[in-house]
């Protein structure tokens, strides 16, 4: 398997099977058919192969069908593979999987692993991993979310505020005082 070729076939859904036709496949009781073609490459089956296993508690075997889609680095695959963890309450090992893709400088995995650990009560920390990425418009994004639970508030304001360049920033200017119809309708004296 390949990383770039597992992207290209699950964003174009082109040369797949595709999620629809999984879903099909499942609800017709077709999930040993889904099972075979996930155990050859088919990222769409392997991915409810494995949600379906953990539902039934067979989490070992669950990862294990996703095993060698995360073995490529494919950032799809980890995410997926953090999600299930998180969800079966092993959030803890999901923030150290996603941290390893966060560490290699894969640009999403920075977005997530912070947003993961603000969601586990690690907020501070994830406002700290954010906070040299403020001029990323989607990490700042993410900088504001966890501020709220880190208690930066402020500090996310006055970094996002140093962030405007001047041209872009109003002068506020005094005059007088607007009739309650605006300047068309003011009263003009001579």
């Amino acid at each position: 398997m390949d990383a770039a070729d597992l992207d290209y076939r699950a964003r174009t859904q082109s040369g797949c099977i595709p999620p629809h036709l999984v879903s099909r496949l499942l609800e017709l009781g077709h999930a040993e058919t889904v099972e075979f073609w996930a155990g050859r490459g088919e990222w769409f089956c392997a991915r409810e192969c494995a949600r379906l296993l953990g539902e039934q508690g067979r989490r070992a075997e669950a990862l294990e069908m996703l095993a060698p889609y995360l073995a490529t680095g494919w950032w799809t695959a980890t995410r997926t593979t953090a999600e299930l963890l998180e969800i079966w309450g092993r959030a803890d090992e999901a923030i150290v999987l996603t941290r390893a893709r966060m560490e290699v400088g894969h640009p999403l995995a920075l977005e997530f692993s912070a947003r993961l650990l603000a969601r586990h009560g690690r907020s501070d920390e994830a406002f700290t991993l954010l906070q040299p990425h403020i001029d990323d418009w989607f990490l700042a994004a993410a900088l504001v979310d966890v501020a709220e639970g880190a208690g930066r508030d402020e500090k996310a304001a006055e970094l996002l505020a140093a962030r405007i360049p001047d041209e872009h920033r109003l002068s506020v200017v005094l005059s007088r005082p607007r009739s309650r119809h605006g300047d068309r309708f003011a009263r003009h004296d001579p």
